[in-house]
């Protein structure tokens, strides 16, 4: 059963809902996206086989089974995430599995924010773009800390500043020269760049009770629209991008100008089979005391 902390439940509604849906409609497509960003993340947290990983935000299970990949059927992976529609997804991928690695792998529909899980139960906690929707991050982390093994290690990849990301700013600013410009959220806000800010991930870290903590730049290329007609890419950062949640709540008869724009900014970009826009992120490991 989710685990609905009453300072994440606008998140949890909001993934638990619309969002988690189309999320789930569109994995396939979003993870010919997301994938190769994974797989640096992945990378970094050396993980060896027999270990047991915890994967906070494994929505539809894509890094789950890149994880389990790595640790085999000698090890555990439990994928947790608030989303029901997306672990259902996840649910349907595991069925397709070998039988010893279905049972090395488990899901839970959980706030991992206050969960509690099996304390010094994991050699690894990882994430790819989950970890930055608490509302209170040192106190999730202290929390998810705890489930780790004394030596443990943590392991994840956020955004960093929304400048250097143009997946963000290309439909973002098309957007905005026809729509109202959104209230600026408060620093650290729970949301995609809620652990932005390289220093305070390091003072929050710190604060959780993480050592060694190492907290590296990555820029990929986003490559978006694989196997879509040229006509159909630009509603995909409608529909699924940064600019849908500011569509939604913009006024009815500003919309079809502003969707139109998002279409023009962002064919500049486009090499005949995708739309490819820089990203900025931090790879982040650290090691419990």
């Amino acid at each position: 059963m989710t685990q609905r902390a009453q300072d994440n439940s606008e998140q949890i509604e909001y993934w638990d809902g619309e969002a988690g849906q189309g999320w789930a409609e569109r994995n396939a497509q979003m993870e010919k996206t997301l994938s190769p960003i994974g797989q640096a993340a992945i990378d970094a947290a050396a993980v060896q086989a027999g270990e047991a990983i915890l994967d906070v935000g494994c929505g539809c299970a894509d890094t789950s089974l890149a994880l389990l990949q790595r640790t085999g059927p000698a090890g555990r992976v439990l994928g947790v995430d608030i989303s029901g529609p997306m672990l259902e997804v996840a649910g349907q991928k595991k069925q397709q599995l070998d039988a010893d690695l279905q049972s090395a792998l488990s899901f839970q529909q959980a706030d991992a924010s206050n969960h509690r899980f099996d304390a010094g139960a994991y050699d690894l906690m990882f994430s790819r773009f989950g970890v930055m929707f608490f509302a209170d991050p040192a106190a999730a982390f202290a929390n998810i800390r705890r489930a780790l093994k004394p030596g443990g290690r943590l392991a994840f990849i956020c955004w960093a500043p929304i400048p250097g990301n143009d997946w963000v700013t290309v439909p973002m600013g098309a957007a905005l020269q026809h729509l109202p410009k959104p209230e600026p959220l408060p620093p650290h806000a729970p949301g995609p760049f809620g652990l932005a800010d390289r220093e305070f991930v390091e003072r929050m870290l710190t604060g959780a009770g993480f050592a060694d903590i190492n907290i590296d730049p990555f820029k990929p290329t986003l490559r978006f629209g694989h196997g879509m007609a040229r006509e159909q890419i630009g509603d995909f950062f409608i529909d699924a991008g940064p600019a849908s949640r500011l569509l939604r709540e913009a006024p009815p008869e500003r919309v079809a100008t502003a969707r139109e724009a998002i279409r023009e900014a962002v064919m500049p970009f486009y090499d005949g089979e995708t739309v490819n826009l820089a990203g900025s992120c931090w790879i982040v490991t650290a090691r419990n005391h």
